[in-house]
């Protein structure tokens, strides 16, 4: 061992010698008071080998007992009634064979000339049996004071993020406060161009009327809203469509299916929307032979949303999987197991998702 090793595991020793520190002396003084205290008034004292085993099994047990016994035997409520007296009689019977085993040893392999004699009778278990319940006793105890000490530690640290969590709303809302003033400007801006370029421009001013909506919407969404009715997600895809097809003199080839009763069914906002800019943004789409599908229904109380779209012959991949997998968070987060959102390309280049919500 180099003296680099050496001093490492000087550094452990000690490391490990202050952590627990409280512990050696809590120890210490109990071990002062049974075998000096105890002593002078018995007037008898031990050798310091037998002080050694002794006190080692005594501490041995109650740390087994607290931080194995009592863990495996709580873990499951329900098994706790035949458990807990199971691993206890089979830890006292292991602490009196260790004890005799130990006498044994003492008596025949020391000098010990002590009154402790192997005579198996009802006074010779009655001591390694109420040290044993004795310790095991103070093992409980200290069991339950780290479970409280760490279920303490747990509300402490709940409550300090609750009130990080509400310094940050309070700052998120401060900074959604300002930003509302620029969004603001925007849309009064939009809706002055709208207001004159209709009557000269009608194919503009839709445009600019779809874009404005979609913005709007946006913004909106972005507020506390935690669900919306598919009603409004449906109406800016349409804005967005319509958006696409007049830039590009009405080619795109998208079929928008859905029945008019799943309107009113409600959803997380910026799901369905997010899932149509894909296809518009990384899928082709003015092919006639092969047309994008958006579709909406309901089966055995199953939400289900699917698209599907021929991937173009160059691929722009940017921002596809990042947006994906933040709808697949934001699924998650709400709906859980409730909600399965799978993403796939086909063999046919035709890029396919399905999502499906269970329904309350």
């Amino acid at each position: 061992m180099t003296l680099t090793d050496k001093k490492n595991s000087f550094n452990k020793i000690l490391s490990w010698l202050l952590d627990k520190r409280l512990h050696i002396l809590v120890w210490a003084i109990f071990i002062f008071y049974e075998a000096i205290i105890v002593g002078i008034f018995v007037g008898r004292f031990s050798t310091p080998g037998t002080y050694i085993i002794f006190y080692s099994l005594n501490i041995a047990t109650f740390y087994f007992h607290a931080h194995v016994v009592m863990f495996f035997a709580l873990k499951k409520p329900s098994e706790r009634w035949w458990k807990l007296p199971l691993f206890i009689l089979l830890e006292l019977v292991v602490y009196i064979l260790l004890t005799v085993c130990l006498d044994y040893i003492l008596i025949h392999y020391t000098d010990y000339n002590g009154p402790i004699k192997l005579v198996f009778n009802a006074a010779f278990f009655a001591a390694p049996i109420y040290r044993a319940i004795y310790f095991m006793c103070f093992a409980t105890s200290y069991y339950f004071l780290l479970n409280f000490l760490e279920e303490r530690k747990k509300v402490e640290n709940l409550e300090k993020q609750r009130l990080n969590n509400i310094i940050q709303i309070a700052k998120s809302e401060n900074a959604f406060l300002k930003a509302q003033i620029q969004p603001h400007l925007l849309f009064n801006t939009l809706d002055f161009i709208y207001q004159n370029a209709k009557d000269t421009s009608p194919v503009a001013a839709e445009a600019i009327h779809s874009l404005a909506e979609m913005m709007r919407y946006s913004v909106d969404s972005n507020m506390d809203k935690e669900f919306i009715l598919l009603d409004e997600e449906i109406n800016q895809v349409e804005n967005l469509m319509n958006l696409h097809q007049l830039r590009k003199d009405h080619h795109i080839q998208l079929r928008f299916w859905y029945d008019d009763e799943i309107r009113q069914i409600k959803i997380i906002p910026l799901v369905l929307i997010t899932l149509v800019e894909n296809m518009f943004k990384h899928g082709e789409l003015l092919t006639a032979s092969h047309p994008a599908e958006v579709s909406l229904r309901v089966e055995n109380n199953q939400l289900m949303i699917e698209t599907s779209n021929l991937i173009r012959a160059v691929k722009d991949n940017s921002g596809l999987s990042s947006g994906l997998e933040n709808i697949k968070k934001r699924l998650a987060y709400t709906y859980g197991k409730n909600a399965e959102f799978n993403y796939i390309t086909d063999s046919e280049q035709y890029f396919r998702v399905r999502l499906t919500i269970k329904l309350k």
